[in-house]
């Protein structure tokens, strides 16, 4: 009964992980990120200093990773009565042949989602949901929100979401508050649709993301003004 528990435990685990980063993810989160970060939350391993700022200066991104930390060490202390029990206590089954049939019932949606893993059904299964999440009102932002995504040296590139309630909401990029900074916008996601050097014309509208490149004390700048 026990190998059968385990399994058990193990799935629900990874289902609990995917469905955590999908969540992060939906907050506007790089998908990378958000899958990493809900393994660390989960696993209780901690974050980088930078990727904290993400998480505890954004609401709803601190309320999924407050979640799957608690998730993660009510897991940690089943899975360890579940090792105690086999070790200590030993497996024992009164039925050899229930045993069997409970663990293959166990098996079969821990090798459905390996499989649909390595098939990337899993990847293209987040990228619905995450649209779904991003229609309600809970995972659609009212203040913009920005994230540095990678840095080198005194550059960066970041991330920038427009909330609803953001000043630059129906202004023109050479009107934002992204003007005012030494930086470069690269493109702008708006749903499935990427545009790469958009033009200083190009409206900006709730919900889009910015991506752009420069300096880090400018984008830090930028993200002051929030």
């Amino acid at each position: 009964m026990q190998p059968a528990a385990m399994l058990v435990f193990v799935t629900v685990w990874l289902f609990i992980l995917w469905f955590g980063s999908i969540a992060l993810e939906a907050t506007g989160m790089e998908r990378s990120k958000a899958r990493f970060q809900a393994l660390s939350a989960l696993t209780n391993t901690g974050f980088t200093t930078s990727e904290a700022e993400n998480i505890v200066s954004h609401p709803r991104r601190r309320y999924i990773v407050g979640i799957l930390i608690f998730l993660g060490s009510v897991g940690i202390a089943l899975f360890l009565i579940l090792l105690f029990v086999m070790l200590v206590i030993g497996i024992k089954p009164t039925i050899p042949q229930q045993s069997l049939y409970l663990l293959g019932l166990a098996a079969i949606p821990a090798a459905i989602l390996l499989v649909l893993y390595f098939l990337g059904v899993t990847d293209k299964l987040a990228t619905v949901v995450v649209k779904w999440l991003k229609r309600s009102k809970y995972f659609r932002p009212e203040a913009s929100i920005t994230e540095i995504i990678y840095k080198a040296g005194e550059y960066s590139l970041a991330r920038l979401t427009v909330g609803k309630a953001a000043p630059d909401v129906g202004s023109k990029i050479s009107d934002s508050n992204l003007s005012k900074a030494d930086v470069r916008v690269l493109a702008i996601e708006r749903g499935d649709k990427v545009t790469f050097n958009p033009d200083a014309k190009e409206v900006v509208q709730a919900g889009d993301h910015l991506m752009y490149y420069g300096r880090t004390e400018e984008i830090k700048k930028t993200m002051e003004e929030e």
